[in-house]
């Protein structure tokens, strides 16, 4: 069995063992011995939530790179015994897509939260090694959507390469007929389309740094049911002193269903003034101008563009501790507490 929880849940694990054990035996069958080596369960801190991880090429054997655990997130209480004292089963999944460089078992309270709330949630691993960033010195307007596209897609660019095996959009879909295999009571093939496809309007997709940038395009090019960016979209050309094409393109989602929180002083990728005119060309500033989360409460106007200053820094520099701390600010574990009802307000606020 791999151990994708490290020290952090090795505890928690040992403590928790017989009830995990004896849940795993009742859902799966026993003889599958890939299955046992690719699902590690841990209870995390919210015991509601059964929370496990799958290694893509569990799923598909031709996914061969950035093969580190995604995590599912679902609260069997709500989408299987349908508690009436819970929330809703909400028939959505949260796909979530970590930044540069992140693993699966990132941003774990937010998942967690937005299991509680009723999703289905999936935070998933994809070739995330190079920063979108690497195109803001390129003088083609189209630089960025070329770039997510072979991620989300597949597809190659002069920055990066990536097979469609190991795109997004095919680790999502082989990851949702595995769970549908193994685990039907959960129902995770309503996510699917009956050609396999994506069923998109039912899904939520979000993300942190890069992740974000991936989610609000995806929202551009297929009707989501909504959309969730963390310290981004931080697509702004440098060369062209302009933010990216993509964001005035024709979007099959409506704008009004696009969510963005961002820390005032992130440096990462772009300034906070051009992340401004990312979500002015966006047309986010449409629905309210940008609200402080510290001065307006809950549902702070019903803005879509939500910012913060904690916590403060002090003129913190691209990559430098501050900068990263503050970056990462918007969905950190250690905030969770503080952020709650922001979480809360972006993952449940209607929308059409």
């Amino acid at each position: 069995m791999k151990n994708t929880s490290k020290s952090k849940n090795i505890i928690i694990a040992v403590g928790l063992f017989v009830v995990g054990f004896i849940t795993y035996g009742v859902y799966h069958n026993w003889r599958e011995i890939k299955y046992v080596a690719a699902l590690l369960f841990t209870t995390l801190p919210h015991t509601d939530v059964t929370s496990f991880s799958i290694i893509s090429s569990a799923t598909d054997p031709a996914i061969k790179t950035f093969d580190s655990p995604n995590w599912i997130y679902v609260n069997r209480n709500i989408v299987v015994e349908r508690k009436p004292e819970l929330p809703p089963d909400r028939r959505e999944l949260l796909l979530w897509l970590p930044g540069t460089g992140g693993k699966g078992d990132r941003q774990t309270a937010f998942c967690n939260l937005a299991a509680d709330l009723g999703y289905h949630v999936i935070t998933l691993v994809y070739p995330n090694k190079i920063p979108a960033a690497i195109c803001r010195d390129d003088s083609d307007p189209n630089a960025f959507e070329n770039f997510r596209m072979a991620i989300i897609q597949g597809g190659r660019t002069k920055y990066i390469s990536v097979e469609k095996s190991e795109s997004i959009e095919n680790r999502l879909v082989k990851l949702l007929l595995f769970l549908k295999v193994k685990r039907p009571e959960e129902n995770w093939g309503q996510f699917l389309n009956d050609d396999g496809t994506i069923k998109w309007e039912a899904v939520a997709v979000g993300g942190q740094s890069q992740g974000g940038g991936h989610a609000a395009l995806i929202a551009i090019k297929h009707r989501v049911a909504r959309v969730i960016c963390a310290a981004s979209p931080k697509d702004y050309s440098k060369k062209l002193d302009v933010p990216a094409a993509w964001y005035g393109d024709e979007s099959a989602t409506p704008k009004v269903c696009f969510f963005t929180f961002n820390h005032r002083q992130d440096p990462q990728a772009c300034t906070p003034q051009q992340l401004l005119e990312n979500l002015k060309a966006l047309g986010l500033d449409a629905f309210g101008p940008p609200i402080d989360v510290a001065t307006v409460d809950f549902p702070y106007h019903h803005t879509r563009i939500l910012t913060t200053s904690y916590p403060e820094a002090n003129a913190p520099s691209e990559n430098s501790i501050e900068g990263l701390i503050v970056h990462g600010s918007t969905v950190a574990d250690t905030n969770a507490d503080h952020w709650k009802q922001v979480w809360t307000y972006m993952l449940t606020e209607p929308t059409p």
